[in-house]
Formats: C-alpha cells, sequence, structure tokens
C-alpha cells in the first residue's frame, strides 16, 4: 500500500461564470505557484474550485488580493499505481478503520502513478491506518 500524507488544498467559491479557470490560473501562476492537483466543479451559479499547490501561502495570498473567497482544508495526498482497482484496497481499510471518504479527486502523471486526494472525516486517522499498512 502506498504512503500517505497530508497536505494543504485551497478551495475557491465563486460565482459559476465563463473563463473562472483562466483567470483563477492566471493569479496562481503570477503568485509563483505551481498548480499540483486540481478539481472543478459547478453547481448552478456556484464553481468551487479545489487546488493543492506549491506554495499555497503565497497562491491563497494573491487569490485574495484578486478578491476571491479562499478558504484551506487539509486533504490527504497518496500515490498509487496506476492499474486497476489501485484504489480498492486504500478504501477498503478505510472503510474497516471507520474513516468516511467524503471526496476523492486523481490525477496522473507519466501514466504509471495516479496521485489520489481524498478527503475524510479523519485525515489524521486515514493516514495512519494507509502507512501502517505500507510498513507491514
Amino acid at each position: 500500500m502506498p504512503a500517505a500524507r497530508i497536505i494543504k488544498q485551497l478551495v475557491i467559491v465563486t460565482p459559476n461564470e465563463v473563463g473562472t479557470l483562466s483567470k483563477i490560473c492566471a493569479v496562481v501562476h503570477q503568485s509563483g505557484a505551481d498548480i499540483r492537483h486540481l478539481c472543478a466543479s459547478a453547481l448552478d451559479r456556484e464553481a468551487r474550485f479545489m487546488l493543492a499547490v506549491d506554495k499555497h501561502v503565497a497562491a491563497k495570498r494573491a487569490l485574495e488580493q484578486a478578491e476571491y473567497d479562499v478558504t484551506e482544508a487539509e486533504v490527504v495526498e497518496l500515490d498509487l499505481e496506476n492499474t486497476p482497482a489501485a484504489l480498492d484496497p486504500v478504501a477498503r481499510r478505510l472503510a474497516e478503520g471507520a474513516v468516511d471518504i467524503e471526496f476523492n479527486y486523481a490525477t496522473t502523471g507519466d501514466g504509471s502513478l495516479v496521485r489520489c486526494i481524498l478527503a475524510t472525516n479523519d485525515n489524521q486517522r486515514a493516514v495512519e491506518i494507509i502507512n501502517s499498512e505500507s510498513e507491514s
């Protein structure tokens, strides 16, 4: 099982308007931060962007200066092999440990790995469960 770690994610809630992603990306770029993970969704008139960046303090400051509503949230980041059902043992162990996965998204790089982002009802416990399996 992979090693897990807690990272910071920026959450931006904004009106759902054409071009918002482009504007957010430009602000983050100008801050000197690099987007590592991105998940965006819209429901009716509201859009929500979840970003994990390498320099979250600088990115958050720049987004706030650009008048975006930004909050920070801790999430669990882990790398998995890009194979069928790679997330299954992780999800099963978390369920057995009574850890509820509130949301999940993933990104791929070179195709051999999938980097997963999980938000749970207990991120610290999730990391302990995942990492205890890695050590056995």
